[in-house]
């Protein structure tokens, strides 16, 4: 195995080669090397042993470690062993396989666990360049995610303080690994606080490894912190994308492929919603699944490479249209300018409106979740509210940590509801999920964290109070349209009306229709204003088909853009 010298300047982040064949070995790591330049540092080992040893000393001296290529057969054990330590020592370190015909059933194996990210079966050849366009993939995603700042990350704060919960899952979603430090009862937190002279109570901090401190930031702070967000830098762009979810990140590819300027506007992180439990197992050319995260930062990144700006943890709070060049308002005071607007921001939890929720959100009560929250609480009572899919994955996901889960649904039985056949099946085989019918969420109680959960019956209108520490609402979405309001026309429900219905439904545009020509293929009620995605009226609530409309849109985009004059 080559040996690591240290080196006393930038820590360049390591890829490593495992191969049984030492020519073989040494010549894929040699072509690595002329091919990936002084960005990654490429190491080859002969075994699991030797590379154990690699990433035991890279993790020690703060070295990020990128990629691992690696046989399925090694001669003292297998990938499938080497990949599962790496997963848990480098979560965001990416995996590629290779493959000989006699491995392909662990190979499957290894794919259906999603214990790699690319496989590539052999022989092929030729070998180095067949295998670069996938590290050029991999670690074109690695670093937009982890290269630009790699930066240690620690929360310190409260387990239920709402901002301390507001952070982390910013940072979970974003896939930018941290250290939590809890002061509700960790000495070693209390006694990082006292160093750092912090007042009792303490806001929550964020530390950084180059020695910043951000007391109490907010996301738009902290995505700036990190290099996770970017200016608006064009007095006007060709076209200005709000939402970065799986529509909006499509339009935002399709149209910087066709030379125009695009900056996307997301108020979180990238793939919104999708970003957070979703696994896509029905993705074209991705055998193995990928998460709704992975999705959008690869998406994230391949946007980047193509010019796109983007404007994250910055909120569209209104719209002014105007010819060629329409302003769309930020929550910062800031105002960004389109010759054209793409509307792609999604959908949104439906608020639960009972006493308590408000001054108890994120310090208890929460509006969705993601798979980092369920380890929080072992040896917690979880109150999931919620008839769908969602809330029944959530209710699954928390009985393997909880003490114990309520899953509140209104229907009258668990079949009844809006969750499919194996959800179900698979919730009324878990002991530790109690499923409560004909219910719905009357009130929530506590003083600075969620303490009661009041269950109102709504055939004989009595309550049940529950002793729960964490209520998780996953009672359905809404389009997230509102700040379009008496600007766009809307239907009835919030979605954004596009192309034919514009037309079909005059009396509900906020102001004539002022092109003489028929609206264009997703666009809105106001000429350049188009729409994609969830949001739009009518379209099927799927990522794929965001993805695909997202594409599409752009064809109307780029219509709209055409007809414009010059001095528009």
């Amino acid at each position: 195995m080559d040996v690591e010298t240290p080196e006393p300047t930038a820590v360049v982040p390591l890829v490593l080669v495992l191969h049984d064949e030492a020519v073989q070995r040494d010549d894929l790591v040699e072509r690595l090397r002329g091919h990936l330049g002084m960005r990654f540092r490429v190491l080859a080992a002969a075994g699991v042993r030797e590379a154990a040893d690699a990433l035991a000393h890279a993790i020690g001296v703060g070295r990020p470690i990128a990629l691992v290529i690696s046989l399925m057969r090694l001669p003292d054990g297998s990938a499938i062993e080497l990949f599962g330590h790496v997963k848990a020592a480098s979560p965001a370190t990416r995996r590629i396989l290779l493959s000989r015909p006699e491995d392909t059933e662990a190979t499957l194996q290894a794919i259906t666990l999603a214990q790699v990210d690319r496989y590539l079966a052999l022989p092929a050849e030729p070998l180095a360049e067949r295998l670069f366009a996938m590290v050029d993939d991999l670690l074109g995603e690695w670093s937009a995610q982890h290269g630009g700042s790699q930066l240690g990350v620690s929360v310190l704060g409260h387990r239920y303080s709402s901002s301390a919960y507001v952070i982390k899952d910013y940072l979970s979603r974003s896939l930018v690994p941290f250290t939590w430090f809890d002061l509700s009862d960790d000495p070693q937190a209390q006694a990082l606080a006292r160093d750092l002279n912090l007042p009792n109570p303490a806001p929550t901090t964020v530390l950084l490894d180059d020695g910043r401190a951000l007391y109490g930031p907010s996301i738009a702070q902290l995505a700036e912190a990190l290099e996770l967000t970017e200016p608006a830098t064009l007095d006007r762009y060709d076209l200005v994308v709000v939402g970065g979810g799986p529509a909006g990140l499509s339009a935002a590819v399709a149209a910087a492929c066709d030379g125009m300027t695009v900056v996307v506007v997301e108020d979180d992180c990238p793939g919104g919603q999708a970003a957070g439990t979703v696994q896509m197992d029905n993705h074209l050319g991705f055998p193995a699944g990928l998460t709704g995260a992975d999705f959008a930062h690869r998406a994230l990144a391949q946007a980047k490479r193509l010019g796109v700006q983007w404007c994250s943890a910055k909120v569209a709070t209104g719209l002014l249209p105007l010819r060629g060049a329409h302003r769309v308002m930020l929550d910062d005071g800031t105002v960004v300018v389109g010759r054209s607007v793409l509307v792609a921001t999604g959908m949104t939890w439906r608020r639960l409106d009972a006493p308590g929720v408000e001054d108890l959100l994120n310090s208890g009560v929460y509006y969705g979740y993601s798979k980092a929250e369920t380890r929080q609480t072992r040896g917690e009572d979880v109150v999931v509210a919620g008839s769908g899919d969602a809330a029944g994955s959530a209710a699954l996901d928390f009985a393997k940590h909880a003490r114990s889960v309520v899953l509140v649904v209104r229907e009258r039985s668990l079949d009844e509801a809006a969750v499919c056949a194996e959800i179900a099946e698979r919730i009324a085989a878990e002991p530790g999920i109690r499923v409560v019918p004909d219910c719905e969420v009357g009130e929530v109680r506590g003083y600075g964290r969620l303490e009661k959960v009041v269950l109102l019956f709504s055939a004989t209108g009595s309550t049940e109070v529950l002793t729960a520490s964490n209520l998780y609402v996953l009672t359905g979405t809404v389009p997230f349209s509102g700040w379009l309001r008496d600007v766009v026309a809307q239907d009835e429900y919030g979605f954004v009306l596009t192309d034919v219905e514009v037309a079909r439904r005059p009396e509900l545009l906020p102001m004539p229709w002022s092109e003489e020509r028929q609206p264009l293929l997703a666009e809105t009620s106001i000429p350049g204003v188009f729409a994609a995605g969830d949001v739009r009226a009518g379209s099927v609530k799927r990522i794929s088909s965001a993805i695909g409309q997202g594409s599409v849109a752009v064809a109307g985009i780029g219509r709209y853009l055409a007809s414009l004059s010059p001095a528009d």
